[in-house]
């Protein structure tokens, strides 16, 4: 009688189980390392790609006023173009830069130290948490950079938000900012669209 030896054995397909298995947990953490670590990327190109914007815009438009000595001018993201930022980090769950009606949310403040000008950026994405409030809608997570200075910005300078009371704004009646390292006082001008 001959036997018939085309397939594989119980216990070969076991070990394969097995072996595949061990292969998905140690590859996925980093697959979820390397997608964090790109959207952590996004991030800060965006806000370096933000402050270049409003450094052009402060040079080349003489409609802006350049800020005097110690004080500080701000730029919303609108004023700046929201075409460059059309892919948020967390665009697949929905999520954008905060612009529009939370226009004071993500922009640039240039501040005229002694002639010479320091840009701070805040930029910060809203987007679903997944969880809905009493009423059905749905409640936001915010994740970004909050108002730093350029030079100072890496993957520690993002932080996730779980309510707007954490976050800075601009103070359009005291017309100041506060910041990572303190507040900024002193801004005499606001370019919103």
């Amino acid at each position: 009688m001959k036997k018939n030896k085309k397939g594989f054995t119980l216990v070969e397909l076991l070990a394969s189980l097995v072996i595949l298995g061990l292969l998905t947990a140690i590859a996925a953490p980093n697959i979820i390392g390397i997608v964090e670590s790109s959207r952590n990327n996004t991030y800060i190109e965006d806000a370096k790609k933000l402050a270049t914007l409003a450094e052009y815009r402060l040079r080349s438009d003489s409609n802006v006023k350049r800020p005097a000595n110690t004080k500080s001018i701000v730029m919303s993201m609108d004023y700046l173009g929201t075409s460059e930022f059309k892919n948020s980090p967390y665009q697949s769950k929905k999520g954008e830069y905060m612009h529009g009606e939370d226009t004071m949310y993500s922009f640039v403040v240039i501040k005229n130290n002694g002639g010479k000008y320091e840009y701070y950026v805040q930029l910060i994405e809203k987007y679903p948490s997944g969880k809905k409030d009493s009423a059905g809608n749905d409640i936001y997570s915010y994740r970004g950079i909050k108002a730093q200075p350029v030079k100072g910005i890496n993957s520690s300078s993002i932080i996730n938000y779980n309510s707007l009371s954490q976050l800075s704004k601009v103070n359009s009646t005291t017309m100041t900012v506060t910041t990572k390292g303190g507040a900024i006082n002193n801004i005499t001008d606001r370019y919103v669209s």
